[in-house]
């Protein structure tokens, strides 16, 4: 069999979702005797891990300046110096397909494709809520993505989205692979009396919404503790919260950790609190360590379609303290429901096995759909 040349094309490798699914991805990949080049805008590095086969080179651009109008200099710069680096490696490496994650890179390979290299077929992904951009952007994107051979995305809520506007049959939904060296699940008699959540210390995420709903039950539990990893521009704001609630003793900002998922399998409940969400990667690791499970009903619909009330979590509204203060109250008196639920998400990540994912993407990417 021919080996295949693919390029995969990213903002950068950066700690993030996406990034950690690129990765993924690109390591598989090799592993089945193809070849990779990841191409970034930004630095060539990753914060994953990388099989030494894989190639990586990185534009270098750089948008760093708080100042508003430098900023836009930076970025409009960093723009066509990107642009011109993925060219110049798309036409020296002659890949069979390119595969791109995040909107900049999206922009860029799809426009780059109807321009300048027409024979080689771009798959972009969509990554996050697209209806959280601004109105230029939102509406670029929903221009330009037609245009692409093929638009992946992560859950059904969002495929329906972008199938209304283009009214065209080359989407296609592929959610994240659970990453088995991410797993390892506890029993439950072993599991300490902690509530966990993961991901950067933003607005976008909310976790102002766990502290003061843990504050809403704590009397009931006061042995458990609640951990969020992460960081971020929030840190100072939580870290005040957490002082004025009086929950210093039992409310943790753990920082960042790689595969954080194995640091935190043992605990009893899994909470995301977001706003807006893509389809999150920890929540189906936590799934997969047989954690209870609860997430706030974000807009993409990937919590509604990975969990079922009652059967292996909770779903609650967003910015409603009451309801998730009984949601975890719910869960966190009833062993048995820990029990039911903890089996129920095993089973459940099942289809999101590494190597069924990897299947449908290498579908994808030789058009075989």
């Amino acid at each position: 069999m021919k080996t295949k040349k693919y390029l995969f094309l990213i903002n950068g490798m950066v700690m993030g979702g996406a990034e950690r699914v690129m990765a993924t991805i690109a390591n598989e990949f090799v592993k089945r005797g193809n070849e990779v080049c990841i191409v970034t805008l930004k630095e060539p590095k990753s914060a994953y891990r990388l099989d030494p086969r894989i190639k990586i080179v990185g534009a270098k651009g750089c948008v760093q300046s708080n100042n508003k109008v430098l900023r836009l200099i930076q970025l409009i710069y960093s723009g066509i110096k990107g642009f011109f680096y993925y060219l110049y490696y798309l036409k020296t490496y002659r890949p069979d397909a390119v595969l791109s994650f995040l909107t900049y890179s999206n922009l860029l390979a799809i426009m780059t494709r109807r321009i300048f290299v027409k024979n080689v077929p771009v798959v972009v992904s969509e990554r996050c809520d697209p209806q959280k951009r601004g109105y230029v952007l939102k509406k670029l994107c929903e221009f330009m993505y037609p245009m692409a051979d093929c638009l992946v995305c992560q859950s059904k809520q969002v495929g329906s989205y972008f199938k209304r506007i283009s009214r065209k049959s080359n989407i296609r939904i592929i959610p994240n692979p659970v990453n088995p060296e991410c797993i390892a699940p506890t029993l439950l008699n072993k599991r300490r009396n902690a509530i966990i959540s993961v991901g950067r210390l933003s607005p976008q995420k909310n976790f102002d919404l766990l502290i003061k709903s843990f504050h809403e039950i704590i009397c009931d539990y006061p042995d458990y503790i609640v951990e969020i990893y992460g960081q971020g521009p929030e840190y100072n704001n939580l870290n005040k919260k957490i002082r004025t609630l009086n929950l210093e003793n039992n409310v943790f900002l753990m920082g960042t950790k790689k595969n954080v998922m194995q640091s935190v399998n043992n605990a009893r409940l899994f909470v995301i609190t977001s706003n807006y969400e893509g389809f999150p990667n920890v929540l189906i690791e936590a799934m997969a360590s047989g954690l209870p499970v609860i997430s706030t009903d974000f807009p993409t619909g990937a919590a509604r379609e990975l969990i079922k009330d009652g059967i292996n979590g909770y779903v609650v509204p967003r910015n409603n303290k009451k309801e998730l203060a009984r949601a975890m109250a719910q869960i966190l008196s009833n062993p048995q429901l820990q029990d039911s639920m903890s089996e129920a998400n095993k089973k459940i990540v099942r289809c999101f096995d590494l190597n069924k994912i990897i299947d449908q993407w290498n579908a994808v990417l030789n058009k075989e759909y």
